[in-house]
């Protein structure tokens, strides 16, 4: 975790975090945490950090394998063991006998650092010694190790005398005490901070919001997973565990795949290319999706499409907005007659209703709102939405043809409060029977659109027009379709015959 976590019953904070893949086998467990030792929040989130960075110290140790310590480093390690306990024997925590004995055996093997002295003075503080060691995730190689052992054992004898001197009452400060060199630890250096750097790829990419609302909390679990948020120390291994850590928690392998795999290919194929790394350690991984068996089409079937359009058309009162009854009214009639996303609908404006020598059209527009291929497009009006009233209905609205933006609770531009009209819609679609998962609520609409225009004998060009699809053939990208020649054309997409039905449409 990367806050204080509240103990839920004792509401004392704790430091939690999972332990990375590579050093289970050295730390020893699947999870590091300690208690704060405090119920403020202020002051839980600055001992957090602060254990976070001897975390991320122990760790990097760790990572860095069999060290051999310099000198310098020796003795100051030394040293800690030399202030560990000049507190505590100041403060009279401490047994007369055992420091006098302690300090026999210490001085002989100062005086004669023999295996066999080595071994009585281990005997006595090897545990404690190994203990420090895994605090700091120190791991060095045998040599140094009888440098650093002996090294201590001097700390030690030296803090047992000043000990004596207590007794007696005197408490000047050791004269000899500063010999031990001063190290501070330091967390590596964060060359390529994750938040920071994908804010930067959204800005260069001008990613969606929608698109970064998902990614960016699906690129933090793979801070989480390592242990650190350094993009420039991420390895292609990272990035494999993390995508079996995210399969064994049970996520769906297309969840893996288009979310948080993508995510994560996207920015740092980014930052490869603008030289920030050297490579892309998702480069060359795969998640297998295996897709499950079709048992229906994506369409609605008749029957469906009829129980919607029917309650579409019966009054929509009650406590509905003025906007909410509307875009009931409206927008499935709308997706059925032009196949359009219903976001695109939903987020619809008077002024992207437009007419062109005498065609009327929908104006598709990512300065309305979010369209996914990121390109405008035009769609003529079918004659029977003009029959029905629509152009007239535009002409009451404004601005928005389905929310009152003064109204909007929430919205944002990650969630728009026209991308909340159309979840609303699809729960409603859902409370008219239409609860088969094999088909969306309203995307349904748009698979539906291209099956009833091949039955009208559309063209097929003509229909990845309307719907703003990548064109069949790469002669098919050159050229347009005029509105004039769509509108056509739509003449011959066959009309839905439904008849409004009142008790459908009250489901609230």
């Amino acid at each position: 975790m990367s806050r204080p976590w509240p103990h839920p019953k004792t509401g004392v904070f704790w430091f939690r975090k999972r332990v990375p893949k590579d050093l289970l086998a050295l730390v020893g467990k699947r999870e590091e945490k300690a208690s704060l030792g405090t119920k403020e929040v202020g002051e839980a989130k600055r001992r957090h950090a602060a254990h976070a960075a001897q975390v991320e110290v122990r760790w990097a140790s760790l990572r860095a394998g069999v060290r051999d310590l310099s000198l310098l480093e020796i003795h100051a390690i030394a040293g800690e063991f030399y202030e560990g306990r000049i507190p505590e024997f100041q403060a009279g925590d401490f047994s007369p006998f055992f420091n006098l004995a302690s300090a026999g055996m210490i001085e002989r093997y100062v005086k004669d650092p023999s295996a066999e002295h080595r071994k009585a003075f281990l005997g006595l503080h090897g545990k404690e010694i190994e203990a420090h060691f895994a605090r700091k995730g120190l791991r060095v190689d045998p040599q140094t190790r009888v440098t650093l052992d002996y090294a201590i054992a001097k700390a030690i004898l030296q803090a047992v005398e000043q000990s004596a001197k207590y007794l007696d009452g005197d408490f000047r400060p050791d004269p000899m005490a500063g010999r031990f060199p001063k190290i501070v630890d330091k967390p590596p250096t964060t060359v390529l901070p994750l938040d920071e750097w994908f804010a930067a790829y959204a800005k260069a990419s001008e990613l969606a919001p929608s698109t970064q609302k998902r990614w960016r909390p699906a690129l933090a679990t793979l801070g989480t997973y390592i242990g650190h948020d350094d993009l420039a120390r991420v390895t292609p291994d990272n990035v494999a565990d993390w995508v079996d850590d995210l399969a064994r928690g049970g996520r769906r392998s297309k969840t893996i795949r288009d979310v948080y795999l993508a995510s994560a290919k996207a920015l740092f194929g980014w930052l490869k290319g603008t030289r920030k790394v050297a490579v892309n350690p998702c480069e060359g991984l795969r998640v297998k999706v295996v897709e499950g068996p079709v048992l229906r089409d994506r369409s609605f079937t008749e029957a469906e499409a009829s129980t919607i359009l029917a309650a579409a058309l019966a009054p929509h009162g009650g406590r509905l907005s003025a906007e909410h009854a509307a875009a009931r009214r409206w927008v499935p009639w709308l997706c059925a007659y032009t196949g359009a996303r219903v976001g695109e609908i939903t987020q619809l404006r008077r002024k992207d209703v437009r007419h062109e020598d005498g065609v009327p059209f929908i104006h598709i527009t990512p300065d309305a709102g979010t369209v996914k291929t990121n390109r405008f497009r035009n769609v003529p009006i079918h004659p029977h939405l003009i029959e029905m009233g629509f152009l007239d209905y535009v002409g009451t609205r404004p601005g928005a043809l389905f929310y009152d933006p003064k109204r909007g609770r929430g919205g944002s531009d990650a969630n728009p409060i026209s991308k909340k009209v159309g979840e609303r819609l699809a729960a409603w679609v859902r409370k008219l029977g239409i609860t088969d998962v094999g088909v969306d609520p309203n995307h349904g609409w748009r698979h539906g659109f291209k099956t009833r225009g091949r039955r009208g004998g559309m063209r097929d060009s003509v229909l990845d027009a309307i719907q703003g699809h990548v064109p069949q053939t790469e002669g098919g990208k050159y050229g347009e379709f005029p509105v004039d020649v769509m509108a056509n054309e739509m003449k011959a997409f066959p009309r839905y015959a439904v008849r409004s039905t009142t008790k459908e449409a009250v489901a609230a």
